[in-house]
């Protein structure tokens, strides 16, 4: 390995904290873009930060990252990790620096797979199940559909950064509640999903694909998200031994796409009704990286070695499962959330905080912190002590 090799980060967040450190680990160096600093930029893996908070839907993004990678011809891989960032990279594919690795999907692939209506239809022509469903452009559309799909239903953003009522995704149980919760169209949506309700535990797959082929794989039930309703982000889980039904959407979804490289696909499953349903495919690392990572997949260096030699040689790996994770700064800041929106009363926040705690103490692994790196964790600590002290003020 050539440690004079740089990687560039893109996207300081959650899952950059495990990245940079498999980076690291692999020989080369790192560098990250701050962003908002801390986390990833703080830990003692990484060894230089790129100074630029320019957001990627910003067009002088790519002026300012291709100015950057101009002096700096040892950064021979740039590596999206965040969801705007792999949207932008793929949007602007042709006028990115040459001569670098971009280890991400192709642009056909991402642009595919955040196009979350193209890929109901993906769905119906694989044969991979998903709930009834409906896209909708107005507030009458939206009622109209809900009554024909039936109650309980979800209302999804066909983009995941713009929520809705200030949900990842909005479920109602009834008429009632959702005209009174949703009587305005949401700001910011030319068409929504409307879609029905698949109750039961998320379930992630992580992978990586080559050529169609899925080639490392880990299964995992959530068991607890940020969000008092489950919407949210995967704040406790257990990775479990591969279900036939999963591995052979995963399979159909990713011989259909001709998928290269690391993607998260996502399904609701109703044990009760023997249900399931295709909830979205992203084409990047899970926001919880370390799942795969802790699980034995190499889907960091996949990633670049994917995108160097579509054709090299991958034995395929699949997780036995039985590690159980936790991340106790997003369940408690999920608990504060759930009680600001109402989904839970004062009374119930010493039970919900308990319950963190001991799922924490309990765990096999946590998403951020580590002895032997502690800094990201703290600094995420900091920052949320700073933005408290703020609103104080």
């Amino acid at each position: 390995m050539n440690t004079t090799r740089t990687v560039l980060l893109l996207g300081n967040f959650r899952p950059t904290v495990t990245v940079i450190r498999a980076v690291s680990r692999l020989g080369y160096n790192t560098a990250v873009k701050r962003d908002l600093g801390g986390l990833a930029a703080a830990s003692k893996h990484c060894d230089e930060i790129w100074e630029s908070e320019t957001k990627p839907e910003d067009p002088a993004f790519l002026e300012e990252l291709r100015a950057f990678l101009e002096g700096r011809p040892d950064i021979s891989i740039v590596m999206p990790v965040e969801e705007q960032y792999v949207l932008a990279l793929a949007r602007n594919w042709d006028s990115l620096p040459a001569g670098r690795t971009y280890a991400t999907p192709s642009p056909r692939i991402v642009l595919t797979c955040l196009d979350k209506v193209g890929m109901l239809d993906v769905c119906k022509k694989t044969g991979i199940p998903s709930a009834p469903n409906a896209t909708v452009a107005n507030l009458e559309e939206l009622y109209a559909a809900a009554e024909q799909i039936g109650y309980p239903l979800v209302v999804r953003p066909l983009w995941s950064a713009r929520p809705i009522a200030g949900r990842k995704a909005y479920i109602t149980m009834d008429e009632k509640t959702m005209k009174r919760e949703l009587h305005e169209w949401p700001e910011g949506h030319e068409s929504l999903i409307v879609q029905r309700f698949i109750s039961g535990p998320r379930y992630n797959v992580d992978y990586a694909a080559q050529k169609g082929k899925t080639i490392q794989a880990v299964a995992t039930r959530i068991l607890r998200t940020d969000s008092y309703d489950y919407t949210g982000i995967d704040v406790y889980g257990e990775t479990i031994p591969m279900p036939d039904n999963l591995w052979d959407f995963t399979e159909r979804m990713n011989a259909e796409l001709n998928y290269t490289g690391v993607g998260l696909i996502q399904f609701m499953v109703d044990h009760e009704r023997d249900e399931i349903s295709f909830l979205e495919l992203n084409p990047r690392f899970n926001g919880n990286s370390a799942v795969p990572a802790h699980a034995g997949l190499e889907l960091v260096r996949l990633s670049i070695d994917l995108a160097e030699d579509p054709d090299c040689e991958e034995p395929v790996v699949i997780s036995p499962g039985g590690l159980k994770h936790a991340w106790l700064y997003g369940d408690v800041m999920g608990t504060r959330k759930s009680l600001q929106r109402g989904m839970l009363s004062k009374g119930q926040v010493p039970g919900e905080i308990r319950r963190a705690i001991t799922n924490a103490l309990t765990a096999d692994f946590h998403v951020i912190w580590s002895w032997r790196d502690p800094m990201p964790a703290i600094s995420q600590m900091g920052i949320a002590m700073n933005k408290l002290l703020g609103r104080i003020e």
